[in-house]
């Protein structure tokens, strides 16, 4: 696997919040290195060597140690004894209970949704859409770039499923979701999508029809269709991670 330190477009060096407080500057170093591996900067397999990241980030190697210690905690990264830190590729039953709870999630997000979406949320909804189908076009015409399309699914997905929770009006809800986030890096998504305009002309249809059943205040039907996505999602994921998982060091079933 090849190695990493969190280069790529990562910040430069020196760029890592700087807080007074000791919790608040690891912290910061776990969200930026959790964005990363979110992202697919820094793939599965890859090792997080301390003195590296110290040095690209500025900072001493005790925050760095802790922050990886809370990413192991979160299940993003595993602390191998005598050898150091790597990130995880999840396992197939990481993903399958993940997406269980995305599923319920979800769904009952897109129930409450349908009856309490406002004309401000409805229209991000529908602008979250328009980019799906941008995100298709621009695969169609990629010629061996698929970053402006990447780029583009990510944006409509985030936002599109953000709004769905967001007007479904339970922070608590909210939180939840939002912590299952670091528990399968997002570029797998697109790992599975991405080779495939008819998976993600697939994909885009799928969200056009919850944006419909929204938009038409069907409660039900948003519930059904979100299950359904998001029970699609995982098996299709499960089959990537089959796929590319097979010799990985960090599977783990």
């Amino acid at each position: 696997m090849a190695e990493a330190t969190a280069t790529g477009n990562a910040p430069a060096r020196g760029s890592a919040p700087r807080r007074a407080d000791d919790h608040d500057l690891v912290e910061s170093l776990v969200t930026v290195l959790q964005e990363r591996i979110n992202a697919g900067e820094i793939p599965a397999g890859s090792w997080l060597r301390q003195e590296a990241l110290a040095k690209e980030l500025g900072v001493s190697r005790m925050p760095v140690r802790e922050a990886l210690r809370e990413l192991q905690a979160r299940g993003s990264v595993e602390l191998i004894a005598n050898r150091g830190a790597r990130v995880r590729l999840p396992s197939t039953r990481d993903i399958i209970e993940v997406y269980e709870l995305h599923a319920l999630l979800q769904g009952h997000a897109g129930e409450a949704a349908a009856e309490l979406i406002t004309s401000q949320q409805l229209e991000r909804l529908s602008a979250a859409e328009k980019l799906f189908r941008q995100a298709v076009e621009d695969l169609r015409a990629a010629d061996g770039d698929t970053t402006t399309a990447q780029r583009h699914w990510h944006e409509a997905n985030t936002e599109f499923h953000a709004v769905i929770i967001e007007a479904g009006g339970n922070k608590h809800l909210a939180e939840m979701y939002e912590n299952l986030h670091h528990k399968v890096p997002r570029n797998l998504t697109w790992i599975a999508l991405g080779n495939d305009v008819r998976r993600l002309e697939k994909d885009a249809a799928e969200h056009a029809g919850i944006l419909d059943a929204i938009g038409r205040g069907d409660s039900a039907a948003t519930r059904a269709l979100l299950t359904e996505h998001v029970k699609r999602a995982s098996d299709l994921l499960v089959r990537t991670v089959d796929e590319i998982g097979q010799d990985s060091p960090t599977r783990r079933r």
